[in-house]
């Protein structure tokens, strides 16, 4: 088959376009790629070493309250950090603690603005609205966004469908639980007896508690119940794959 001239030399130009001028299109889609490409490998490093052991994220939802500060100290006293979901509202109120949250090397994820089932899913787009109000004001107050969301009440029954897949298409990683220490109606004592009985023969849980006084009281011997028992608390890396109900990988 003859190629013609004119197309031969076409191919030429894009070549000596590409090679000799770092500033062309073709040069910036060919960075794009590398820089997905290593985006990719970290987010599958983050993964594979969050899954390789034995893990427990302390997740605290409601805040921030009067009991950040409590909460804060004994993570601290254990040098380890949780992962705190944050109510629009409590954060105007006490943006203070909001940076000590992220100052202190916890993470911050977000717990709307209504914690209204009603309100959060008046539409399909209801619930992303109200996160990107939430986000908005993090950002106001810490300068950086969040991508982590825990939905009240979780993301089952009450999300429909559509209202999940527009938080995810926003870019927003949805965390669920697979302990529930029932810590709003519960002892300090039966919160960290709980966390004993739903805990047993796992290996990975995501334990959730909320900024009450309770919980406060129950805090030091649930870390170090954890601790003794073999886990490696940490706090959820917005690089890491999400874990919730509609995804079926939470393990029970």
């Amino acid at each position: 088959m003859k190629i013609k001239k004119s197309k031969i030399l076409i191919v030429l130009s894009i070549a000596i376009i590409f090679f000799t001028n770092p500033n062309s299109s073709y040069y910036y889609a060919y960075s794009d790629n590398s820089k997905t490409t290593t985006n990719i490998q970290e987010k599958e490093s983050v993964n594979k070493s969050y899954n390789s052991r034995k893990v427990a994220y302390i997740t605290i939802d409601d805040g921030p309250s009067k009991y950040t500060e409590d909460i804060l100290r004994i993570l601290d006293k254990y040098k380890v950090k949780g992962t705190f979901f944050l109510i629009n509202r409590n954060m105007n109120i006490y943006p203070e603690k909001v940076k000590k949250i992220v100052e202190s090397g916890n993470t911050a994820g977000l717990h709307s603005v209504s914690h209204d089932i009603n309100k959060l899913y008046k539409t399909s787009i209801s619930a992303k609205e109200e996160f990107d109000l939430n986000n908005q004001t993090f950002y106001e107050i810490t300068g950086r966004y969040s991508n982590l969301v825990r939905l009240p009440y979780g993301s089952k029954p009450y999300a429909s469908k559509e209202s999940y897949n527009n938080l995810v298409r926003a870019g927003y990683k949805i965390w669920d639980w697979n302990i529930d220490t029932q810590d709003w109606k519960s002892s300090s004592s039966d919160i960290v007896e709980n966390t004993k009985i739903y805990s047993k023969n796992k290996n990975e849980i995501i334990l959730l508690i909320h900024e009450k006084k309770q919980t406060v009281e129950a805090l030091d011997s649930l870390i170090s119940y954890l601790i003794e028992e073999g886990y490696d608390i940490l706090p959820i890396n917005e690089n890491q794959d999400p874990k919730n109900f509609w995804l079926k990988n939470l393990y029970k």
